[in-house]
């Protein structure tokens, strides 16, 4: 079913059918008409006083009415169904397996971005975490002269938005090694591909008759082709300021991913004119090379981002996500729905006049 938010259109299949609800209208008419009648009949065949005593014995007004109130809404959900609502919403259509690749180095702390690099980066990395389909997995690695893989590919989303909320300018480190950073996140892309794939396969089987078994079927049938299943897209998103000139070269990281078929999107965090950041008393002018950035989303058939301003992130993430997840418009059938809530409304009502 798609998301709420991706609904683009509602229509009914046959609409001509909710003419039906008129009936309603004309049904408490009737009902209100049958009332008065009942009251002028009583007043006829009885005194005064008896009238007072069989009304006192009447039972209260809302118990009169429950009956009504819900014959009306079963009517209701019934023929509002019956008209078969549909809302035409997108569905996404690929599994992706995506890694997070997250700068954690001191240049940061620089504030041209406010409130700083790292903030303005985070928030943005929950928002873009946030729009995710469901079933996407991403994980999330962090670096700077050391990796970190805070955790692999999950479909637990808010666990990646936990991690992402607990970074802190305390955490940044010295030095910047993205080759590093990419192999690790490769690696980790790799291993999750090969246990997913490890789940899926079939058992084997206790004895060999049942493979010989099949064998003999598949002698005596038509050959069947195999069913292919699309494998999930494999991205990595990679946000830095900085240069890269240690640890593993950062070219055959990229070449790596290139191979093994893993896209690699970059994104260049850092304004115009630059940031200053606070170390040891000091104040130290931040630069970053963005021709390496480029580089490497050329290389891995990736697209490279540079970020100016905090809201450039939201921009970006929303190519991403285009350039990322596939749609496809469905629609999908409420009746079901609809007939629920009036299955619910029955047993209700059932249930208040058993009680009653």
């Amino acid at each position: 079913m798609p998301d709420l938010r991706d609904i683009s259109a509602f229509y009914f299949v046959w609409p001509w059918i909710l003419l039906l609800l008129l009936l309603i209208p004309a049904g408490w008419a009737l009902y209100l008409r049958h009332l008065r009648f009942k009251i002028r009949q009583t007043a006829l065949n009885f005194s005064h006083a008896a009238v007072l005593a069989k009304i006192q014995r009447q039972p209260s007004l809302w118990k009169r009415l429950l009956a009504p109130i819900c014959t009306s809404l079963l009517a209701f959900f019934l023929i509002v169904g019956l008209a078969r609502p549909t809302i035409v919403g997108k569905v996404p259509m690929n599994a992706v397996d995506m890694m997070l690749v997250l700068d954690i180095s001191l240049s940061m702390m620089a504030d041209d971005i406010s409130p700083n690099r790292l903030e303005a980066a985070k928030e943005a990395a929950i928002q873009f975490v946030q729009s995710l389909p469901r079933d996407s997995r991403i994980g999330l690695e962090v670096f700077a002269g050391d990796t970190y893989v805070l955790t692999p590919p999950t479909s637990r989303h808010n666990e990646v938005e936990g991690y992402l909320r607990a970074l802190r300018k305390e955490d940044l480190k010295q030095h910047t090694q993205i080759g590093s950073a990419l192999a690790g996140a490769l690696k980790v892309l790799n291993q999750s591909e090969a246990q997913a794939q490890t789940q899926s396969e079939p058992k084997p089987s206790q004895n060999g008759q049942d493979n010989q078994s099949e064998e003999t079927n598949d002698a005596s049938s038509p050959a069947k082709p195999k069913s292919q299943t699309k494998k999930p897209g494999r991205v990595i998103v990679l946000l830095s300021d900085g240069d890269s000139h240690e640890g593993y070269p950062w070219d055959q990281a990229a070449r790596d991913a290139l191979q093994e078929n893993v896209i690699v999107n970059t994104i260049g965090i850092g304004s115009r004119q630059g940031g200053m950041i606070h170390y040891r008393g000091l104040e130290l002018p931040v630069n970053f090379d963005e021709s390496t950035l480029r580089r490497i989303a050329e290389i891995a058939n990736g697209s490279y981002f540079r970020v100016y301003q905090q809201a450039d992130f939201s921009r970006v993430y929303q190519q991403i996500h285009e350039r990322t997840i596939h749609y496809e418009e469905r629609d999908v059938d409420l009746t079901f729905v609809l007939a629920g809530l009036g299955l619910l409304i029955l047993i209700g009502g059932l249930a208040l006049a058993l009680l009653l």
